[in-house]
């Protein structure tokens, strides 16, 4: 065994214990660990998954594109990097920032590297990760604790450590990327499927519920839009309006969708995401400009408003209204491979830009929202107020790689279905609204995910059925909606 170096030989006598109580002093909620292959150092940066979209679990700054030099013949290739608040653990319990720690997600591979982590930083347990020292052996673990959503810390233990031969005893079971989900005595465990499956279950047996939603403040509001199917059932689930661009609950992104009947949920569509455009007419001459070049008067003869609707499908036809078609410039349906500069774009009958989505952009959202995903029925009724039912059969995706995501938009199953207006145009303040969303038929979803399911919540979580509410007829109530969330 090389030698380490007297700050860093603290960490070959460190039991779980201690770190376990480390990362809680810090504020760390779950932890994350990954055995050290021998090329793992700071010359040949860490692998941590395939796609960005596997680390949804770990928070990071904006994803953006690059050009980086390659170690073999010094070309230059795009890559996306996206910045994290990491921080190293130091043997008195504080933690100390490693300002340039980042990941980086080469899609040519593809894979994602931990890359930075060593760099600007005293603290590092930098023997560790040294070729010349010990950074080729095999056996180190690299632990990684999620702190108040946005901060990550590390701490790295050597072959010969006890924490070491105790996680090894204790055969941590949920993998996450290249990692294990190493659990934390006292906290709850792991994923939290069970626990969401419980919650779910707990709502589901509540039956009819009023429309309601969380505000920023935390306090439960009335809710009365088309959208409030999701509201509710976030709020029943303890999820603010606001909260960080980060899974909904426990690592899961939470989507209800509006069915006729909870019980028997049939195919319904599903908003996806709601990104706002990085480029083109819509970005570069403003809203206002966009709408009066390719709005349109509103169809139902609300005076003096243009709307801006769809759908649009990748490789379709333009739309009768607008003249704009969809593209996926960058993508290759025969391997999905995609390139780091390509994008969404609606162009016009011109082929100018009307408005596009660069992948860096969409790949943010996709990775820090879809990784795993619970799709919830989701039942409605206006009479005597706005209410709904959640049912227990959830659709389960997860292993959302964005490669996915773009074969399903060149194949028509993911489409833009955008919902923009101008109200008193001829005004000197017109009243705007923004809504781009992409949107799937729940049919479509496996598509979306490298696995998929349909799980009884109530039987995942252990709870005998109960006898179903009569389903309220549309005659009965004729308001009733199953409108898309």
């Amino acid at each position: 065994m090389a030698r380490t170096n007297d700050q860093d030989r603290w960490l070959s006598e460190i039991g779980l214990g201690t770190v376990f109580r480390l990362f809680k002093d810090n504020g760390a909620t779950e932890l994350l660990c990954k055995v050290l292959p021998s090329n793992a150092n700071s010359k040949n940066q860490v692998y941590l998954a395939r796609d960005l979209s596997q680390l949804g679990k770990i928070p990071s700054g904006e994803v953006t594109l690059h050009q980086s030099t390659t170690q073999k013949g010094g070309g230059v290739e795009a890559v996306f990097r996206a910045a994290l608040d990491f921080h190293w653990i130091r043997q008195d319990g504080r933690a100390r920032q490693a300002p340039d720690a980042k990941l980086i997600f080469y899609p040519q591979y593809p894979e994602v590297r931990f890359s930075g982590f060593l760099r600007g930083c005293s603290d590092a347990p930098s023997s560790l990760y040294d070729k010349n020292r010990r950074g080729t052996e095999p056996g180190r673990v690299l632990v990684l604790g999620i702190s108040n959503g946005r901060k990550v810390l590390g701490i790295t233990l050597p072959p010969e450590s006890p924490a070491v031969r105790e996680i090894d005893a204790h055969h941590p079971r949920d993998a996450y990327g290249a990692f294990l989900i190493l659990p934390i005595p006292g906290l709850v465990q792991g994923e939290g499927f069970m626990e969401l499956m419980r919650k779910l279950c707990a709502i589901h047996r509540r039956d009819w519920l009023p429309s309601r939603r969380l505000d920023k403040n935390g306090i439960l509001v009335p809710c009365n839009a088309s959208n409030c199917n999701g509201n509710t059932l976030e709020s029943l689930l303890g999820i603010r309006s606001n909260g960080y661009s980060q899974p909904d609950f426990r690592g899961w992104e939470i989507k209800a969708r509006n069915v006729p009947n909870s019980a028997k949920p049939g195919a319904s569509v599903v908003t996806l995401f709601t990104p706002e455009p990085t480029a083109g007419v819509y970005v570069h001459d403003g809203l206002l400009a966009f709408m009066h070049r390719y709005g349109y008067a509103d169809t139902t003869g609300r005076a003096d408003r243009l709307n801006f609707g769809g759908p649009y499908r990748a490789n379709g036809a333009a739309h009768a209204r607008t003249n704009l078609r969809m593209v996926v410039d960058g993508f290759k349906a025969d391997d999905g491979k995609y390139s780091p500069t390509g994008a969404i774009r609606l162009l016009d009958l011109n082929d100018r830009e009307a408005m596009s989505w660069s992948f860096a952009k969409l790949i943010d959202h996709w990775k820090t929202k879809h990784a795993h995903a619970a799709f919830v029925p989701a039942q409605q009724r206006l009479v005597p107020e706005r209410q709904y039912r959640y049912g227990r059969d959830i659709l389960l995706g997860e292993g959302a790689e964005f490669g996915l995501f773009l074969a399903a938009v060149e194949a028509g199953k993911v489409y833009y279905d955008p919902g923009i207006k101008v109200e008193k145009v001829s005004s000197t303040k017109p009243v705007t609204k923004r809504r781009s969303q992409f949107r799937v038929s729940s049919k479509d979803i496996p598509a979306l995910y490298t696995t998929h399911r349909i799980v009884d919540a109530c039987a995942q979580a252990g709870y005998q059925p109960i006898p179903a509410s009569p389903v309220l007829s549309t005659a009965t109530h004729p308001a009733s909606s199953a409108a898309a969330s």
